[in-house]
């Protein structure tokens, strides 16, 4: 890790870290040994005159501030981070990291890579091997999009194939001959797996927006309204076309389910003492 340090400041950034106070950025429940090494390398090694590590969930809050009003910006909120290994849900209240309310599932980029490989396989679709994986990444990041339901979507792409399925060119990376493939259910399959994690692993059950219910119900009470009502994307991985607008939907499903659920037990509670009284 020192020696790519020593690259990225002297290579690429062209800089004397003598004369620059740098910011690094850390994942969720970092141990403090790595810190504090990190601290001493940066310290001793490269002389810097300030060194800030920062919680790399802090730094997406304050990233999506959009008011210029200082008032109303605000440290508190669920960072949902989700890369190419796993997706981690993290509570922030105030500007601190809530630690024992971390949660995580091991679905993320490389996971929807796989399961368009998986369908093109199926499919029988004439991409050369050595190129799967490119492919799958690119049809991932140009054609995939979040549904709001994938039964009508489905409808949708039987009735009129021709304006909703793509044409995808591409070229053998060893021999250069030309060929073609289809994109077709994938497009709206593959993001789906955060809704429903069954379709892919059958293993892990449980949907993004419930992860996300229970990393804030876990938290303190007095933080649980701030952290509905700033729910921040970060990664690529929830760069999907409405992956945000079906997130609120479902997580706002959830709520009112189980508020409406409380309602009628007070009601019934409310009854019960009525006929006592």
């Amino acid at each position: 890790m020192e020696r790519n340090w020593q690259r990225c400041i002297f290579k690429y950034l062209r800089c004397e870290p003598e004369n620059h106070m740098f910011l690094l950025t850390e994942p969720p429940l970092n141990p403090p040994e790595n810190r504090e090494y990190t601290a001493e390398v940066m310290f001793e090694t490269f002389n810097v005159p300030g060194l800030y590590i920062a919680v790399q969930a802090i730094l997406a809050l304050a990233a999506s501030w959009t008011s210029r009003q200082v008032s109303e910006r605000t440290l508190t909120g669920t960072v949902i981070d989700s890369g190419d290994g796993v997706t981690h849900v993290i509570p922030v209240a105030e500007g601190y990291v809530i630690g024992s309310c971390i949660k995580h599932i091991p679905i993320a980029g490389r996971d929807i890579t796989n399961f368009i490989q998986l369908m093109l396989r199926e499919r029988k679709e004439p991409i050369p091997p050595e190129d799967l994986l490119l492919v799958s990444k690119t049809i991932k990041e140009r054609h995939c999009y979040s549904c709001p339901d994938v039964i009508k979507e489905f409808a949708k792409y039987d009735k009129e194939p021709d304006k909703y399925f793509r044409t995808f060119d591409g070229r053998n990376s060893r021999t250069g001959a030309p060929w073609k493939c289809d994109i077709g259910y994938e497009r709206f399959l593959a993001p789906e797996i955060f809704f429903a994690p069954d379709i892919h692993d059958q293993k892990h059950n449980v949907p993004l927006p419930v992860v996300v219910d229970q990393a804030i119900l876990a938290s303190p009470i007095d933080t649980r309204r701030g952290l509905y009502k700033n729910i921040v994307l970060s990664g690529g991985s929830t760069m999907f076309k409405d992956f945000g607008r079906r997130l609120q939907r479902d997580i706002k499903k959830i709520v009112d389910t189980r508020l409406e659920a409380s309602m009628l037990k007070i009601g019934r509670a409310l009854v019960i003492l009525a006929r006592l009284g």
